[in-house]
């Protein structure tokens, strides 16, 4: 199995496995603490996705360059290494500081709680801080992990500590005591712990030369471009991703918050699958590029592109049309499934598109290109945010679900032409016609006759058994309609044969 092969297979089973405890677990936490604490804690997991775009898109250029240049360790890399890990740790220190002290009073004015305390609000901002605080550094080594393409060990590393922290974190507030704030103190000791670990292993693969450089401005002379851009994107992106969520947090009760935060958990269930194959061709891309080996690029990129599309496009097929089975078979509660349903829909097409556009943008990064995705991005931001503030006004948070899904089609619509023309110089019908609408076409069609088949919601043992079929045949018909992964399976089914 090729690194690249491996590192998906690694990054699938450790997302795989984040999602599926956090799908057990969120129907405890319902049941324990009420759904209004589940808006809580969905607010500040909202938080602490909007606090990562303060590393300054310095993440980026640290994966790209620890993937470009990860053994050479030369002086100028040591010290943009040790420039990186001091900005990370120095981003923990202040922002856990600040949000300790003046968390809790925002917080008490942003949201609408009705049955949660006020004083649990208060003390799960002072203990989210804590989170904050562990979250810049471990991510620092998680980065220069994912450069090195070490991704099957840092999820052999991540999935145990992931595991302690959600089934740990149940057995707490069952057994008392029942609070949002004992959970985030418990999940900051056990990522305390995780963070040593994946310090040590970070450092054992360095070079010892590349461990020993000097923190200073001028160590980011030849990234400060690339990370700019980055974070640059990373601002607007993060407003078009999260924004939905702000506002709805802020003017509708927090438990409707809770409800869309259900359905918004569905959605990022495709994550499971967008995020490792990102993660396993963003390096490999990179190194290409630098290597200034144009038809190897090309070739890597549509390879990904069907890989993306074949993994992601069955599942959000699945999850749109059978939201309300799903919501069912999770939850086990069906006032709240109906009431979901609609908001999972709309969010699953906007995941679905956003997941497709994922490759090109990881070839944009790998040229340092930034140009492209700021551009729109900004672009988007002046044209969809009063968009987004006029439909949840309007119409609550199915106008946010809905714009979410506009917002993606926008980017794909103008984000993938301008990449293949400035980067590839076309090839854009071999996108759409060989990468990615064979393996849409098949799925969607088989996921499409199983909802024909079955016109009334189906619950219990027979509705995770018919999702499951219909799934696996859907998945199985779009691996075979794209050419790389239909001639992969057939190598397979050769060599098992001999």
């Amino acid at each position: 199995m090729s690194a690249v092969r491996a590192n998906i297979a690694a990054n699938l089973a450790g997302q795989a496995w984040s999602v599926l405890l956090a799908l057990a677990c969120t129907p405890f936490y319902i049941g324990i603490l009420g759904v209004e604490a589940y808006g809580l804690i969905a607010f500040f997991l909202v938080l602490q996705n909007i606090l990562q775009l303060l590393d300054l898109g310095l993440g980026s250029a640290l994966n790209r360059e620890i993937a470009r240049s990860g053994r050479t360790a030369t002086p100028a890399f040591a010290d943009f290494l040790a420039t990186a890990q001091a900005w990370y740790w120095i981003l923990g220190v202040v922002i856990a500081a600040a949000l300790f002290a003046g968390m809790p009073s925002l917080v008490r004015w942003w949201l609408n709680p009705q049955h949660v305390p006020v004083s649990e609000v208060s003390a799960a901002a002072r203990a989210f801080a804590f989170i904050a605080l562990i979250q810049w550094p471990s991510s620092y080594y998680s980065i220069g992990l994912a450069g090195l393409q070490k991704q099957v060990a840092a999820n052999a590393i991540q999935m145990p500590f992931n595991t302690v922290a959600a089934i740990g974190g149940v057995l707490l507030v069952w057994l008392g005591p029942r609070s949002v704030a004992a959970l985030f103190l418990w999940q900051a000791a056990v990522m305390a712990v995780q963070l040593v670990v994946v310090r040590g292993y970070f450092r054992a693969q360095m070079p010892p030369a590349a461990l020993g450089g000097r923190a200073g401005a001028r160590a980011l002379a030849d990234t400060w471009r690339f990370s700019a851009g980055m974070s640059g994107i990373a601002i607007t992106g993060a407003v078009l991703m999260h924004l939905d969520k702000l506002i709805l947090s802020r003017l509708l009760p927090l438990e409707i918050f809770g409800h869309y935060s259900v359905a918004a958990t569905v959605a990022r269930g495709l994550y499971v699958l967008i995020t490792p194959v990102f993660s396993a061709y963003f390096p490999r891309l990179s190194s290409l590029a630098a290597q200034h080996d144009g038809v190897a690029v090309q070739r890597c990129y549509h390879t990904a592109t069907q890989v993306m599309a074949v993994l992601i496009v069955p599942l959000a097929a699945v999850l749109g049309l059978f939201p309300e089975e799903v919501l069912t078979l999770w939850l086990h509660n069906t006032q709240l499934a109906q009431a979901s349903a609609p908001l999972v829909s709309l969010l699953i097409i906007g995941t679905c598109l956003n997941g497709l556009m994922n490759i090109p943008f990881a070839l944009q990064l790998a040229y340092g290109n930034t140009r492209i995705g700021l551009t729109i991005n900004v672009a988007l931001v002046f044209v969809l945010v009063p968009t987004l503030v006029a439909a949840t006004t309007w119409f609550g948070a199915t106008g946010a679900a809905a714009t979410w899904a506009l917002s993606n089609a926008l980017y794909l619509a103008v984000g993938l032409p301008l990449t293949h023309r400035i980067l590839l110089g076309g090839g854009l019908a071999t996108w759409a016609a060989k990468d990615v609408l064979p393996p849409f076409i098949a799925a969607l069609a088989v996921a499409a006759l199983g909802r024909w088949a079955m016109p009334a919601p189906i619950v219990g043992a027979s509705a995770l058994y018919a999702l499951g079929v219909v799934w696996m045949l859907a998945t199985v018909v779009a691996v075979l309609a794209a050419d790389v992964t239909r001639n992969w399976s057939l190598q397979a089914i050769r060599l098992r044969s001999l």
